[in-house]
């Protein structure tokens, strides 16, 4: 018979399984990665995008990359980090079974040094592993070689949701594991945690901590609305504040994308410098602009503020910089008594939430994607997909943190994926530089205020539409993230009938769902040219494909062609 930790366990997954449907097979890697992962706060994208289960897939059933504790998911260069980043891999086998066996530890024995290998053969490694395994891992070592210096940490994980105990012997092959991965990265720190049904459990069951105390150097000054304050946090309350158990930044805190933090600039080193030369004449917050928090609730209590779900929205370089000291010059100097200016606003209106984003990241520079979220159009968007039923996640979490159906959730990476494909006509970016979403240029032509509303809806339906389409058929479930962003914009022209259609045409279209049988005619085209440009220069990796301009342009001609010789039917 079962123990209750397991029974409670599959009562625990078979909620959560209703709640997440769609995922199908993968719900439980999921369900797993989400409680293993929540000290890093990931969104529904950032777990979708690190499961690589399958045929093929080496041992591993997630693949996870963290740079400065927020997730890594696209190919846009990490160099401006600079130096001394912290990068965590997360490699996990998930399994429904009653013990940790042997073969899953020894699958990775043999397949990290491998998939870890900076020299490695793609081509050949293709023939034994799937691409999602392939990509992620890839993803990882250029990250490593691009960064100066990165402290590495890499946490392999076997959950057996069934277990009761763990075997000796799994224990003596674990350190086996551990030096393995330390053969290929020397320096790295290494943890190799075995989770059973008691454990998955125990960490699903802890609530996320919404209410935080910040230790203030003296009483606050309050302002004549309520809820404002003005004070002054000793430095190593501070560091303490936005630091996590586990000693990491703790990514819940800032609204903000990984590269939003500037790196090795001359204002970060000109931080870093005051930070490890204490002047006794000289307080740090004299120099520095402070960091703003915004909070739903501020209760004062003396020298202390409680705040509930405070978010700091600006002052995302000074909090880096300041969790860095340590880390960059060794333990803290004794008798540092120096402070930081901080500002906390109580603001539960997202309007007022949002006033106070833009006009303090106005006068000083903050990351574009909690920027970007402020804007007028982006308010617009949310407000018109909810009378969809949609969930637009404008902030990083906002919707997902209040338990609202995954399948109504659209973040705003999905939407900028959905308009650089359907739109503009670029999914190449939208497959592998979703980030590049938050640049100036690429922004504006996708958000722009002229666009018509119903048009974004336009594009979340033809890519999901297109998504269920592939997810459908097995033979194309695997590689379905190669194929989704070219065949939804070839599905929107072959809806409209035009070469490039407009935000005014795809807005017409906001109903309109497309037909399997025109989709698997699409695809077959794609298939077709995928495997000509693949003759030609000899790429085997769908992945790389799905990225290269060239694919994108073959596949265009095809569209046209299409429209050429077919009619509307």
């Amino acid at each position: 018979m079962p123990s209750n930790d397991v029974v409670l366990l599959a009562d625990m997954l078979e909620r959560d399984r209703q709640l997440y449907d769609a995922l199908g097979e993968d719900h439980d890697t999921y369900f797993t990665a989400r409680q293993y992962l929540r000290n890093y706060a990931p969104t529904h994208d950032d777990l979708t995008a690190g499961l690589v289960d399958g045929r093929h897939d080496g041992g591993l059933d997630a693949v996870y990359m963290f740079a400065n504790s927020l997730c890594v998911r696209d190919d846009m260069p990490l160099s401006a980090l600079g130096r001394g980043a912290q990068l965590d891999l997360f490699l996990m086998q998930v399994k429904n079974s009653k013990g940790f066996g042997e073969d899953a530890i020894n699958q990775l024995l043999v397949n990290l040094p491998k998939l870890l290998d900076f020299g490695r053969d793609e081509q050949a490694l293709s023939k034994t592993f799937n691409g999602r395994v392939l990509e992620i891992t890839r993803r990882f070592l250029s990250a490593y070689r691009a960064l100066e210096m990165p402290s590495l940490r890499v946490f392999i994980c076997f959950a057996s949701l069934k277990a009761e105990h763990l075997h000796p012997g799994t224990v003596e092959k674990a350190a086996e594991l551990n030096t393995v991965v330390r053969s290929c990265f020397g320096g790295a720190a290494v943890s190799v945690d075995f989770l059973d049904a008691a454990a998955v459990a125990d960490m699903a069951r802890e609530k996320p901590v919404t209410t935080r105390h910040l230790a203030l150097a003296e009483n606050p000054i309050s302002t004549s609305k309520a809820g404002g304050y003005v004070a002054v946090v000793k430095l190593e309350d501070y560091e303490a504040f936005i630091t996590d158990d586990e000693g990491k930044l703790d990514a819940s805190l800032f609204e903000a994308n990984v590269r939003d933090y500037e790196g090795d600039t001359a204002v970060n080193r000109s931080i870093q410098d005051t930070l490890a030369h204490p002047d006794s004449d000289v307080d740090f917050w004299w120099l520095n602009n402070g960091v703003t928090i915004v909070a739903n609730k501020v209760q004062p209590a003396g020298k202390l503020l409680e705040l509930d779900a405070p978010q700091i929205v600006n002052g995302l370089q000074t909090s880096n910089e300041v969790h860095k000291r340590r880390k960059t010059s060794g333990e803290r100097q004794l008798g540092d008594d120096r402070s930081v200016l901080v500002k906390v606003i109580q603001a539960e209106d997202d309007s007022v939430r949002d006033r106070i984003i833009r006009a303090t990241n106005s006068q000083t520079s903050f990351g574009p994607s909690a920027l970007r979220a402020t804007d007028k159009v982006q308010r617009q968007i949310e407000e018109y997909l909810a009378g969809k039923g949609l969930f637009y996640e404008r902030r990083r979490r906002h919707y997902y943190n209040q338990g609202k159906p995954v399948e109504s959730l659209v973040s705003i990476d999905q939407m900028g994926q959905a308009v650089l494909s359907v739109m503009a006509q670029v999914p190449h970016i939208a497959r592998g530089q979703v980030s590049r979403v938050f640049e100036g240029d690429i922004y504006d032509l996708l958000f722009a205020p002229s666009h018509p509303i119903q048009m974004y809806a336009s594009c979340v339906n033809i890519v999901r539409e297109t998504q269920v389409f592939l997810n459908s058929a097995r033979h194309t479930r695997a590689q379905a993230e190669d194929f989704l962003y070219h065949l939804s914009m070839l599905t929107a022209m072959a809806l409209l009938r035009k070469h490039r259609p407009s935000a005014i045409d795809l807005a017409k279209i906001e109903e309109l769902k497309p037909e399997r049988s025109l989709q698997a005619e699409l695809l077959q085209g794609i298939q077709n040219e995928y495997a000509r440009v693949g003759r030609f220069t000899g790429e085997v990796m769908l992945d790389r494909m799905a990225k290269d301009p060239a694919i994108t342009e073959a596949v265009l001609n095809f569209g046209r062609t299409y429209l050429g010789t077919t009619r509307k039917s």
